[in-house]
């Protein structure tokens, strides 16, 4: 059995706080319960299956499917005696966290979507705003595909929050434009006369600012490009020192 956990730094955040995250290869019939936590935690299996029981009774679960648990349920989760199963962790609270409350306990996702996150966990990533994009990205996927179609401000406000909150993935204007319901060009338009900047710049100002407050904690600027999205550190430096005027080694402790 493998049993990895890692604690994350989450300063200055309330409505969504990132705890920790793990994963793990159960043996056969391994079950952990019953017990009761003072937080949400995800648990999505990628192979093999396993049931949960809690107050709604008995779930099963299989790859490809990701399980809640909540605070204050007495929940107990067993791995199955054949085909025990592998999941990945994410534990957290605030007043985001509450779009799980409901009595749902067994979503689908589709294990792609997962992809990031697993990333980060491998990379034993401790900076908790990458798992804060993907919990926030999962709420939207789950619970807000059915809401009522949003007004074009609404739906702004919302293409500069998403940007906030996926800075570190790769994102394009076309992308953006699909996912809320806009015109590639329209969006463009609207987002500069609303904002007076463009996406593009925006996200990149978003990443710069991200990039420098990582910088300040101490992180390398290796780490820091990977953190914010940039899969090139020479153009990460490049960017940051034409936004700043300084390049991002004479910013925090790790000077290189």
């Amino acid at each position: 059995m493998e049993h990895n956990v890692f604690f994350h730094r989450a300063r200055g955040y309330r409505d969504l706080v990132m705890l920790f995250a793990g994963e793990e290869k159960c043996a056969p019939s391994h079950s952990y319960g019953p017990h009761i936590r003072e937080y949400y935690i995800l648990h999505f299996c990628r192979r093999g299956k396993g049931v949960l029981e809690n107050k709604d009774g008995v779930h099963r679960v299989s790859a490809g499917e990701l399980f809640v648990i909540r605070p204050g349920e007495v929940t107990t989760y067993r791995a199955d005696e054949r085909e025990p199963w592998e999941y990945v962790w994410l534990a957290f609270h605030g007043e985001a966290a509450e779009a799980f409350a409901g009595e749902r306990s067994v979503f689908a996702y589709p294990a792609e979507a997962f992809g990031r996150f697993l990333e980060l966990v491998a990379h034993k990533e401790e900076a908790a705003e990458p798992y804060m994009a993907f919990v926030y990205e999962l709420i939207y996927a789950l619970f807000g595909s059915g809401a009522e179609k949003p007004e074009t401000g609404d739906r702004l406000r919302d293409v500069r929050r998403y940007i906030r909150y996926n800075y570190m993935n790769e994102l394009s204007v076309g992308e953006l434009a699909a996912r809320f319901g806009f015109d590639r060009s329209h969006l463009y338009r609207l987002f500069q006369k609303s904002y007076g900047i463009g996406v593009k710049e925006y996200l990149t100002r978003v990443r710069l600012e991200k990039a420098r407050e990582f910088l300040s904690l101490g992180h390398s600027v290796q780490s820091t490009a990977y953190m914010v999205g940039y899969a090139d550190e020479f153009n990460f430096s490049r960017a940051f020192k034409k936004h700043f005027g300084i390049p991002p080694s004479h910013v925090g402790r790790d000077a290189e």
